[in-house]
């Protein structure tokens, strides 16, 4: 019995530190998901952009996935906006419309990155 109190006792003390590097993930992957969508933003070649648009869209769905293991709901409603502006961008017809879609997806990965430091 004494195990199992000290066992129990083993995974409280360290669950926070699951949590908080959960919440570190989602950080990481928002920075990932914001500078492809700015490189995405300010390329000039639709294919380079495009090649951007796609890991923005990929880092922003890896944000949103580990906002939701920490329980940071507004992180990850930011990134999944983050997931859908991206996704948009590199399904965009022409440069034009993908840097529309590009920086909306650069802002909602920016506030899905302040609201997952916020749940630290």
């Amino acid at each position: 019995m004494k195990d199992f109190g000290m066992i129990l006792a083993l995974f409280l003390f360290l669950s926070p530190a699951v949590v908080l590097a959960e919440c570190s993930d989602a950080v990481s992957n928002g920075d990932d998901a914001y500078s492809y969508a700015r490189k995405a933003y300010n390329e000039t070649s639709f294919d380079d952009a495009q090649d951007y648009a796609r890991k923005a869209k990929n880092a922003a769905d890896d944000a949103k996935s580990a906002a939701e293991d920490c329980n940071c709901d507004e992180a990850a409603s930011n990134f999944d906006d983050a997931y859908t502006y991206a996704r948009r961008a590199y399904n965009a017809d022409n440069l034009s419309e993908l840097r529309d879609y590009a920086r909306k997806a650069m802002r909602a990965a920016d506030a899905g990155k302040d609201a997952a430091e916020n749940c630290r």
